[in-house]
Order: structure tokens, then sequence, then C-alpha cells
């Protein structure tokens, strides 16, 4: 039969246990909002590097023409 402080340092290393997963939780959601500005961000340069490709298609386009019709 286990004494009472086998139990009270089972209860122990459970309540360490429980603080260490409670910190990793708390550690994965700071990461995930991290990860999801970064990707927020990343994802409005390549909106804007997408705008500045049509732009300069189109006005490679229109450069092209000026070009075939005598300048």
């Amino acid at each position: 039969m286990k004494t009472t402080d086998e139990y009270s340092q089972k209860l122990v290393e459970l309540i360490e246990r429980s603080a260490q997963i409670d910190n990793l939780v708390v550690k994965s959601l700071q990461s995930a909002a991290e990860v999801k500005q970064e990707l927020e961000e990343l994802r409005a340069k390549q909106r804007e590097t997408t705008e500045i490709l049509h732009t300069l298609e189109d006005s490679s386009g229109n450069a092209w023409e000026n070009i075939g019709g005598g300048g």
C-alpha cells in the first residue's frame, strides 16, 4: 500500500505536469497568433507585388502597341 508521502509526491508531479502543459498551450496560442500576423503581412506584400506586375504588364503592352504603330 502506498503511503501518504508517496501520494503527495505523485500529486506534486501531477500539478507540475499540468502547469507545463498549460505553459505549452499558452506558447502554442502565442505562436499561432504570431504566425497568423506574419501570414497576413506576407499576403499583403503578395497583393502589392501582384498589382505592380499587372501595372507593368499593362504598361509594357501599351509600349509594344506604340512601337508597333510607329512610335
